[in-house]
Order: structure tokens, then C-alpha cells, then sequence
């Protein structure tokens, strides 16, 4: 499956749970390599599998993510924001 991303953002739409883990990874070696400070990954909201295993990941690795904030100010809960220092 192939990834939708502009340099700072990962889309996981239409990625099966399965795809996920490669995919997320070689992006945030890319967003590292790239001394970026900040990425998004879009998870979408579906059944939910998706961003578990994402937030799983970042768990491990010991990333800091939060919720996109809408305009509104509410969460946007299918947007994660990852912090990369």
C-alpha cells in the first residue's frame, strides 16, 4: 500500500492494521533524518485499530503525541501529533 505524506504528515487511510507499523516507522525515521520537530499522522477514527497500534508504537519509542486541536478547540481524535526531540 502506498503512503500519502507531504514531508511532515503520514495519512493511514485505507492502510490495514497489518501496514501500519512499516509504514509509521520508515516515516519517522524520514521526520528524524530530517531534524523535523513536529509530524502528523492521520490515523482516522474507523473501528479504532489503526490508532491503537500507532499509539502503541509511539508508546514504545518513547514518543510524546496529543491529540490535532481543532478550531473549536476540541480534539480532533483521527489526527496525532507527534513531537520528534
Amino acid at each position: 500500500m502506498s503512503t500519502s505524506k507531504s514531508k511532515g504528515s503520514l495519512d493511514l487511510h485505507g492502510f490495514r492494521t497489518a501496514d501500519v507499523l512499516e509504514a509509521v516507522d520508515k516515516f519517522i525515521v524520514a521526520a528524524a533524518d530530517s531534524s523535523l520537530k513536529q509530524v502528523r499522522i492521520v490515523t482516522g477514527k474507523g473501528t479504532g485499530a489503526v490508532q491503537k497500534s500507532v499509539i502503541a508504537y509511539l508508546k514504545q519509542a518513547h514518543y510524546t503525541w496529543k491529540y490535532e486541536k481543532l478550531s473549536n478547540g476540541k480534539n480532533n481524535e483521527g489526527v496525532l501529533v507527534i513531537q520528534m526531540e
